[in-house]
């Protein structure tokens, strides 16, 4: 992560982002008691939390900046107490993907990250013994009007976190290609970035049922919800 995580987690995006998994909240009962904010904020904060002694954990954005998810998802599950409820939102696989295919990337692995599918976190999830997890997206257009203004906040995003990235500085010859990327996805007058915004929450179970269900074989259904929008 190139900027401060504290001010990435200011960007409008993660801001709405918030706004969006407060409305999936509120249809929830969920019991009070001890609570975990653990998103962008606290990325690289060193976590000390007793085994199952939360009732929520409540996480903007982190889960698109980590480049072992699962190994989050487990210190999450281990976290919350019996009945516990985790409730995150994070990229999925569409967000960027004009500028990826723009700058000959359709892997996603050298210019422009690669998110996780909504599919494959809850998979996870299930795999971790979470209860009834729930999965939707929603995608959302971002417009700018010069090319430099969308590689600013792009920038403001954390940039390009990834390995595989270029280990030295770049030259303007690259920038220019960044520019004229960013300028081929113009419609109707703007520069359109698309981003995908995965939601979801799952339910701790009790460890004694999770110990007794890790032999068995039946599969656990994962709930995909559409909330009256479309996949563009």
């Amino acid at each position: 992560m190139r900027r401060s995580p504290a001010l990435i987690a200011q960007h409008p995006l993660w801001s709405e982002a918030q706004t969006r998994l407060a409305e999936r909240f509120s249809y929830i009962r969920q019991t009070d008691g001890p609570r975990l904010d653990h998103g962008i904020a606290q990325y690289g904060q060193a976590m000390h939390i007793a085994p199952h002694s939360l009732q929520l954990i409540w996480s903007v954005g982190l889960l698109a900046y980590l480049s072992d998810l699962r190994a989050t998802l487990g210190f999450w599950s281990n976290a919350l107490s019996p009945h516990g409820l985790l409730m995150f939102v994070t990229l999925g696989p569409d967000s960027f993907r004009g500028l990826a295919l723009a700058l000959q990337d359709p892997d996603q692995s050298h210019h422009v990250p690669a998110y996780p599918d909504m599919h494959d976190i809850g998979d996870a999830l299930i795999g971790l013994r979470m209860a009834d997890p729930v999965m939707d997206a929603e995608w959302f257009d971002f417009t700018y009007s010069t090319p430099e203004s969308a590689l600013a906040d792009l920038r403001l995003l954390g940039g390009n976190a990834l390995f595989t990235r270029s280990k030295g500085l770049r030259g303007r010859a690259w920038r220019n290609r960044v520019l004229q990327a960013l300028e081929s996805l113009r419609s109707e007058g703007a520069i359109r970035l698309r981003v995908e915004l995965v939601f979801g929450h799952a339910w701790a179970s009790d460890p004694d049922v999770r110990n007794k269900r890790s032999h068995s074989s039946d599969p656990q259904p994962i709930r995909w919800l559409g909330r009256d929008h479309k996949t563009p």
